[in-house]
């Protein structure tokens, strides 16, 4: 299993009753609490009007001895189709099962699949889903069924020994979490462990510091139930039924997203919660969004954003706060950006640079790609070609930031933090700045003066040494500048730059008929400046007597593209 920062927590099978026994900070994050080896096991149930109630119990749970410990078993990715692309990028979802006899492997092959297969088909899952990969490990029992199934007091020899009555509740179907997870680390990774049973029995257990999960996958609500169970799990919901637990709420401000102590007209002054969502109405998504009265197992004092979403009931669809909060965890496992060109190396402006990002189903994630923090116009695909820039020879930082534009999302904060990924490249294009351009004439030293230089394009570090070869020694001789070619007699040579040409002052060639300039940037004549992306033309001016005709002559031209 490759490591993973623990990001998610499993608030499964119920939230804990707001009031329950406890500490509060226990009671309201579904982490256990001060005493080692507790956990808040949770649970729920349908009462006898069908309606989901439930309640939370403390329980000892050994922790692991080594956390990445696997006792072998087969196991097999259900979700195949995915795994061309990154399938380290993903939130894996790992099934075990006990109570299974090694007969018995084709009908727990057939639970997992009747969960697994259709648990993707309502929002937010249905879009999301190519960002799970789901794998089901085979795990044999020595008996079929669980303990105290169907009758309390009934004991099976099991792999996980799974059973009802833990706690002396009927419905909570505990696992020993220890063999569970050492099953589910044969996965290649591991995010969550949904651990069935081989029973018909309703039932069920959660434990948020394990994150894992009980289901009984024989009941025919198995797959309402993992749905709502992977509601907590992924999102850290709570349940917004309201039975079970004390008549009013009277604790702090839950931590859960979906349920709260303020009405409306309160949350949206202190802009908390689901503010961004009142008073739309998206049928899909159980309908208008307000605050309803009653939630957290609690009829009053506490609130809900729609009547009757799935953390409410079963065979419902989520509301969107819900739904918000269930794609931003996701996005807490699962990275924007599947795959791109390395970010590593320095490019050097002929390549083409690639990115892949995830791909929800139906809400391809929008792409834009950028040169020294300035977006690129028209440049939204998954490749750019470096030398459609006109790059030049300066350096510059390329980016490409991917984002998840989804409406069902608006806590814009959040979508910046989670839901969009920015890579950069380095591009060092090829050549330096530098160019001898125009023609040289012989002189009475040579074939010609030539221009050459040391230093860097760059204006912020302002450090280029004009530098001329070849010229008569001992000569007096002038630097000028331009901002154009030509190519006109003068004298013995060609004046290369066209008009305006600002001059320098005089300097002398040396005994080896060289000549050189420090050019400072700052005090350019004329009062010029140069900025990035500047192209400025310097050549060199001398006196040659003995070169006969006009009696003075030029050098080529440099030519210069200035960087920052």
């Amino acid at each position: 299993m490759s490591y993973r920062p623990a990001r998610l927590l499993l608030a499964t099978l119920a939230v804990p009753n707001l009031l329950a026994a406890g500490s509060a900070q226990s009671a309201q994050s579904g982490r256990p609490g001060a005493d080692p080896g507790f956990q808040d096991v949770y649970w729920d149930t349908l009462d006898d009007q069908g309606r989901l109630t439930g309640g939370v119990a403390r329980m000892f749970v050994p922790p692991m001895p080594d956390a990445r410990a696997r006792i072998p078993a087969p196991v097999t990715t259900l979700t195949q189709s995915l795994l061309p692309q990154n399938p380290a990028n993903r939130l894996d979802l790992v099934v075990v099962g006990d109570g299974y006899q090694i007969g018995q492997l084709g009908t727990y092959a057939s639970h997992v699949q009747n969960i697994t297969a259709s648990f993707f088909d309502k929002e937010p899952y249905l879009t999301y889903r190519p960002l799970f990969l789901v794998h089901r490990v085979d795990v044999v029992s020595v008996d079929s069924g669980v303990d105290n199934d169907p009758t309390l007091g009934v004991q099976k020899n099991t792999a996980m020994d799974m059973g009802f009555y833990c706690d002396g509740v009927d419905r909570l179907l505990c696992v020993d979490v220890a063999l569970a997870r050492q099953y589910a680390n044969n996965a290649p990774d591991v995010d969550l462990v949904l651990a069935i049973a081989n029973s018909s029995t309703y039932g069920g257990a959660g434990y948020p510091a394990s994150d894992l999960a009980t289901a009984a996958a024989a009941n025919g609500a198995a797959l309402e139930i993992v749905r709502h169970e992977f509601g907590h799990a992924i999102g850290g919901l709570a349940d917004e039924y309201e039975y079970g637990g004390p008549a009013t709420y009277l604790g702090p401000e839950p931590q859960a997203r979906n349920i709260s102590k303020l009405d409306s007209a309160a949350m949206l002054a202190a802009m908390a919660k689901w503010y961004r969502w009142l008073g739309a109405n998206f049928p899909a998504f159980d309908g208008a969004i307000s605050t309803y009265e009653g939630g957290g197992q609690s009829q009053f004092g506490v609130y809900r954003p729609t009547f009757n979403s799935l953390m409410r009931n079963l065979n419902r669809p989520f509301n969107l706060p819900s739904a918000e909060k269930l794609i931003l965890e996701i996005y807490r496992v699962v990275d924007p950006i599947d795959d791109s060109s390395p970010t590593a190396p320095i490019y050097d402006g002929t390549e083409t640079l690639f990115v892949t990002p995830v791909a929800p189903q139906g809400n391809p994630l929008a792409i834009q790609w950028a040169k020294d923090g300035v977006a690129i116009p028209g440049a939204t695909g998954t490749s750019l070609a470096l030398p459609s820039l006109g790059l030049g020879s300066c350096p510059v930082t390329v980016t490409v930031t991917v984002r998840d534009t989804t409406t069902m999302v608006r806590d814009e904060d959040a979508r910046t933090q989670l839901m969009t990924e920015t890579r950069s490249f380095s591009v060092q294009p090829g050549g330096s700045g530098f160019e001898n351009t125009c023609v040289t004439t012989p002189n009475s030293a040579g074939s010609g003066a030539v221009m050459s230089w040391q230093g860097s394009n760059s204006v912020s570090a302002n450090d280029i040494l004009l530098q001329t070869f070849g010229c008569p020694p001992n000569k007096t001789g002038l630097y000028f500048m331009g901002t154009a070619e030509a190519q006109i007699v003068l004298g013995n040579g060609f004046r290369c730059i066209a008009s305006p040409i600002r001059r320098f002052h005089a300097i002398q060639t040396n005994l080896f008929g060289d000549a050189e300039m420090p050019l400072d940037l700052a005090n350019l004549p004329g009062g010029d400046v140069v900025g990035s992306g500047d192209v400025r033309y310097f050549q060199l001016w001398f006196r040659d007597p003995p070169g006969g005709g006009a009696s003075t002559d030029l050098s080529d031209a440099l030519r210069v593209r200035f960087c920052p």
